[in-house]
């Protein structure tokens, strides 16, 4: 999946899914805190089992605070006929999403935003970090 969608957390803490998103992460999906910024990162069940198994494959001494950090947080979201699916409490916190959220297509996996720090994070995209990336890329 690729592309922006915008969305609206309901009082209970609800969201709707686009059909294209349910589509291409199956009927249930993990999400998760996201390293590194302000946001839930939405994952294939069979992608996050392979981040899981190869977190795994490295030493615990090096991947305790790794685990406590993403598996403490994480949670399988599988939402009803309509699309909508709860998001936890814990996971709203994090991201500090309020009533309006944008989803985030990574191609294969998912951010989900608060609107407005997804649009302040925007601004910043022209960054000289960026820049230098795109250009090595020939983008």
């Amino acid at each position: 999946m690729r592309g922006e969608f915008k969305s609206t957390l309901d009082a209970k803490g609800r969201m709707n899914f686009p059909v294209k998103l349910r589509d291409e992460l199956g009927t249930v999906f993990m999400i998760s805190k996201t390293i590194g910024a302000p946001c839930i990162k939405v994952y294939k069940t069979e992608d996050w089992e392979q981040l899981v198994a190869r977190i795994r494959e490295m030493p615990q001494t090096k991947t305790a605070d790794l685990q406590r950090f993403l598996f403490g947080s994480a949670f399988d979201i599988e939402p009803d006929k309509q699309g909508r699916a709860l998001i936890p409490a814990p996971l709203r916190e994090y991201a500090g999403l309020t009533t309006d959220v944008v989803i985030v297509g990574l191609e294969g996996r998912a951010e989900i935003w608060d609107k407005e720090k997804w649009e302040a994070i925007n601004s910043k995209m022209n960054d000289q970090a960026l820049v230098d990336v795109a250009m090595e890329l020939g983008l």
